[in-house]
């Protein structure tokens, strides 16, 4: 099993859950409370609305932020997946063109709709609506203890959804 699915896992155990979320729905409030915790007003979290662009490194495993006024701030990141310009997203678990050491985060995704039978986890991609953008982009952070969440123009046309970690939550979680 994936090792950021474990450590979810653990988490939730540790903050006395006794049982993990078994709808899409529960996940979801769950998810959208916890990245709405965490962004909020947060002094670590990159200002989306003052930056002026961003640099993904996928083989690196980086995000760097710039603001108008030069500052950078630099996270560890993973892709959640990709949204093109006519309302199909893909989850990075299934899209070709994101390395596997950059997909790990939606790959727990993926597994824990498998072990909890949650459906709507389940498929590579398709048409969503804004709502379930942002609630797959929540689900994602959730389980992988993100500090943040950022979707971004790629150069192919459409946008990339990525998960940022200011802190060290993947050290050790992606085989390094």
């Amino acid at each position: 099993m994936n090792e950021i699915l474990l450590e979810f896992a653990g988490r939730q155990a540790d903050a006395g859950a006794t049982q993990l979320p078994e709808s899409y729905r529960q996940l979801a409030v769950n998810a959208g409370f916890y990245l709405k915790t965490r962004m909020a007003g947060s002094d670590r979290a990159p200002p989306p609305d003052g930056s002026t662009g961003f640099r993904l490194n996928l083989k690196k495993g980086r995000i760097v932020f710039s603001s108008e006024t030069g500052q950078e701030t630099a996270a560890q990141a993973q892709v959640v997946g990709t949204y093109s310009d006519d309302g199909s997203w893909m989850w990075a678990w299934g899209h070709p063109d994101v390395p596997l050491r950059m997909q790990q985060a939606a790959w727990a995704v993926q597994q824990f709709g498998e072990r909890q039978e949650i459906e709507d986890l389940l498929s590579r991609g398709g048409p969503v609506d804004a709502t379930r953008l942002a609630e797959f982009q929540a689900i994602c952070a959730y389980i992988s203890d993100a500090d943040g969440v950022f979707m971004g123009p790629h150069g192919a046309g459409g946008q990339v959804a990525v998960c940022y970690y200011l802190g060290d939550q993947l050290d050790g979680l992606l085989g390094e």
